[in-house]
């Protein structure tokens, strides 16, 4: 069972291309709740901060993360920065979207 919770882990903790701090910043509310930037074009990327949850284990981020990921969401937990990268999958949308379809997505999950 560890083997196989491990297994899975291993993409989620892959770090994403470049350097972090220079993607446009997304927000995170107390309940999960995602948000972009809406006054700039939608990214494939997004820097998250997640110190105000004081997470001390990648297990404890993924336990959050993990659970909002989907097929347009991938969540990458960079525990000793105390950041999340967000990679949005633009490429899995029937037709390219805006930003603001992307936050009406992300707030739809909020529902859930």
């Amino acid at each position: 069972m560890k083997r196989l919770f491990l297994l899975f882990l291993l993409p989620f903790a892959a770090n994403a291309q470049g350097d972090p701090s220079t993607y446009p910043v997304a927000t995170i509310t107390t309940e999960h709740c995602v948000q972009l930037d809406a006054n700039l074009p939608v990214s494939d990327l997004y820097q998250i901060n997640i110190a105000p949850f004081g997470f001390s284990t990648f297990e404890a981020a993924y336990n959050v993360f993990g659970m909002i990921s989907n097929n347009l969401l991938t969540y990458t937990v960079d525990i000793l920065n105390q950041k999340a990268i967000l990679e949005v999958h633009l490429d899995r949308t029937d037709v390219p979207q805006d930003i603001v379809w992307w936050n009406n997505y992300l707030q739809s999950l909020c529902a859930m």
